[in-house]
């Protein structure tokens, strides 16, 4: 913050300020363009989707100037708490008439006049915690990397997963076990231990995908597509068309077919499919370089945070929004087994983009204080 006379102006990362306002209205446009036709042929008007996001983007805005202006250390005091009622969320998706039943996953819960999916909340506050406790352990790991105190967030995480793969909600709780063994390894637990829990992890992931059919047959459809046209590779392979048909310029914005009642959900997990087939391929690499250039502020912010909680904070933050980005991208160009995950700032969905918009600002609000005396 700099002093001039009794003015005081606070100091953000303006680059991620801007890369964010830039994808949120680039998602924007995309939501209305793969939306329009769906909403006249289920509300009679072309903009009830489109009008929905915007209201999403407002309320997420305003988490955004708050969080941004707002001592990020203020999370300490109430993130448990907010961990507990995202909990009881999650129980209540699982209650009739309260939880929704949306493609045989409970997800979302009914609040009559909206409806919020508290797993996406749950990965922000998750990190908040693991943050917390990394800086108040740090010494003890400092002195010994082997201490086993890294095994409590790991049974946490553990619990929160059962909560997640009972939805089921495979995409998230494999998001749960990336953020933990990322963060603790930044906070210094040994290698050996995490990798040792990795492949525990990995088995534990072999059988409950190879267990159970429904996932079996999504890998199946990842490694063989074409095998099943119309049923389970359907997805994927209406995906690849549509980046096909968009070439090296697009097809133009609103022109896309695959929109049109092809790709399922074309404004929401599979949004980044039609941006190719309207936008084409300089439009795809558009869209990845503002990604990246996320991921390098958020990273930079967490080299340069001033206390070790605002570098695990970042740090956690940045990965998150980073690996989301990326496991979309790559689900949609065929490169990675469906997931579920949202597009951050641009798939359509209030939970989603409120989410991610308050990482944005627990970053920004770190960024300002990194930036006392410091350029980054």
């Amino acid at each position: 913050m700099i002093n001039y006379g009794k003015v005081f102006i606070r100091k953000y990362d303006i680059t991620l300020f801007l890369t964010t306002i830039l994808l949120i209205a680039l998602g924007l446009v995309m939501v209305y363009s793969t939306s329009a036709m769906i909403s006249i042929v289920q509300y009679g008007v072309s903009y009830h989707f489109i009008l929905r996001q915007c209201i999403y983007v407002a309320l997420s805005g305003l988490a955004i100037w708050f969080l941004m202006r707002n001592d990020y250390h203020m999370l300490k005091s109430f993130y448990k708490i907010i961990l507990f009622i995202i909990i009881i969320l999650m129980l209540l998706v699982f209650v009739p008439h309260i939880g929704i039943d949306a493609g045989g996953s409970r997800r979302w819960v009914n609040f009559r006049f909206f409806s919020i999916q508290p797993s996406e909340f749950l990965k922000i506050f998750f990190i908040v915690y693991l943050a917390n406790f990394l800086e108040k352990r740090k010494d003890v790991l400092d002195q010994n990397p082997y201490s086993l105190i890294f095994i409590s967030p790991f049974i946490f995480m553990v619990f929160l997963d059962v909560l997640l793969l009972k939805e089921p909600d495979f995409g998230t709780s494999s998001m749960m076990f990336f953020i933990t063994f990322t963060m603790l390894f930044a906070g210094g637990v040994s290698l050996a231990y995490l990798l040792a829990v990795a492949a525990f992890g990995g088995v534990a992931a072999y059988f409950l995908i190879f267990t159970i059919a429904y996932r079996r047959d999504r890998i199946l459809a990842f490694l063989h597509p074409f095998h099943d046209k119309t049923g389970i590779g359907f997805q994927i392979i209406q995906s690849i068309y549509a980046f096909a048909r968009g070439g090296l310029y697009g097809v133009g914005l609103g022109n896309g077919k695959e929109k049109l009642f092809f790709l399922p959900t074309p404004y929401s997990d599979f949004i980044f499919s039609t941006a190719g087939e309207e936008l084409g391929f300089i439009g795809v690499v558009i869209f990845i370089f503002l990604y990246l250039i996320l991921a390098y502020r958020g990273l930079k912010i967490a080299i340069n945070a001033p206390d070790l909680f605002g570098t695990y904070l970042a740090y956690g933050v940045t990965s998150l929004l980073a690996l989301s980005a990326f496991i979309n991208i790559g689900v949609v160009l065929g490169i990675l087994p469906t997931k579920g995950l949202a597009l951050p700032f641009m798939s359509y969905g209030g939970s989603s983009m409120l989410a991610s918009c308050i990482g944005i600002g627990i970053l920004l609000n770190i960024s300002s204080q990194s930036l006392k005396g410091k350029k980054i």
